[in-house]
């Protein structure tokens, strides 16, 4: 994970913003019979595994047995769903309590700290009990009050959390973490380095739209992606065709997430302001989808996240813009339903 940081953005792509619902990744097709597939869902999400070889069955069960164990890795450390995974038991934590945490842990949240301050704090895990209460007010009919959410948001911020040399606390005994932003992200990393490391170096992962591909497909060509539109999953309208070569991408968008309470009501959906307490809301304007071309996939993921929080594409250039001074080495789509 040292080296998800090293990664340079290279080259900034606004696509015009079109009549659209968002977009997605689509993934390599059906593979040929000198590749092998593995493919399964893991915590309600599919993932798609491309080996650029065909392998015996010895030779299957030792990569099932990869893939298996890194799910159940970041299961046991990363996963908010799973009560008994380190996350968790950080999360229940009272205000002041110092615990342990692990190495890999306290890695993965010194790296995300660099995506929450590149992004200026709209990036934000600890938004996590503003999701918890609107789930609960929603699952009711209702919004939360202001003075609901004012109680809340104390709690809310990257400096509300502490870690180092092995140690973690937080400031306010409500605040909790939610990863999900990039550890997706972080997971599908972890196989390509994984399936790598045991001598596989032509590999391709998706898990949940979240893609990463090393070395080259065996008909000696980049691993195939595009990026379609929502609704249209037609290559040849697609947004963009994308060859990757030890490279990932990733997207975020408002079209699979989104909520509203009644007819007159905005359109949430499911990123939050960790200013306001609110969740964004689908506008003429707003970002319906962000796509990120990286070297790894947790930093895109975590930059995918932090361009949907911007109130327009022209804001979210004007941020990728002054990223890419500093890390000029990734391709940004960034997609609103406005006309141009």
């Amino acid at each position: 994970m040292a080296s998800l940081f090293l990664c340079k953005i290279t080259m900034f792509l606004i696509s015009l913003c079109i009549v659209l619902t968002g977009c997605q990744n689509k993934e390599e097709p059906s593979p040929p019979a000198q590749t092998t597939l593995f493919s399964s869902n893991v915590m309600t999400i599919d993932y798609r595994i491309i080996i650029g070889e065909a392998l015996s069955l010895e030779k299957k069960k030792s990569i099932d047995a990869i893939v298996q164990s890194t799910f159940e890795f970041i299961n046991l450390i990363y996963n908010k769903w799973n009560p008994d995974s380190e996350l968790s038991r950080l999360n229940r934590l009272q205000a002041g309590v110092f615990a342990t945490i692990s190495p890999d842990l306290e890695q993965f949240l010194w790296e995300t700290q660099q995506i929450v301050e590149l992004s200026g704090g709209r990036f934000d895990p600890t938004i996590e009990p503003l999701q918890r209460l609107w789930k609960e007010k929603l699952a009711s009919g209702q919004a939360p009050s202001n003075a609901e959410i004012n109680a809340i948001l104390p709690a809310i911020g990257w400096n509300k959390i502490h870690f180092g040399d092995g140690l973690f606390y937080k400031e306010h005994h409500l605040t909790m973490l939610d990863l999900s932003g990039i550890a997706k992200g972080y997971c599908v990393d972890l196989l390509v380095e994984r399936l790598n490391a045991a001598g596989y170096p032509n590999v391709y992962v998706e898990w949940g739209g979240e893609i990463r591909a090393s070395g080259h497909h065996p008909n000696n060509r980049p691993w195939q992606v595009f990026i379609s539109r929502l609704g249209d999953a037609n290559p040849n309208t697609a947004v963009s065709h994308v060859g990757l070569i030890n490279q990932a991408i990733a997207t975020s968008g408002d079209y699979l997430q989104n909520w509203s309470l009644g007819q007159e009501d905005p359109k949430y959906f499911h990123i939050f302001d960790p200013q306001t307490g609110y969740p964004l809301t689908i506008t003429d304007k707003s970002i319906a989808s962000a796509s990120v071309l990286a070297p790894t996939c947790a930093f895109a993921d975590g930059l995918a996240t932090a361009l949907m929080t911007f109130p327009s594409v022209e804001a979210a250039e004007s941020w990728a813009s002054a990223v890419r001074e500093t890390f000029p080495a990734t391709e940004f789509w960034i997609i609103s339903r406005n006309i141009k």
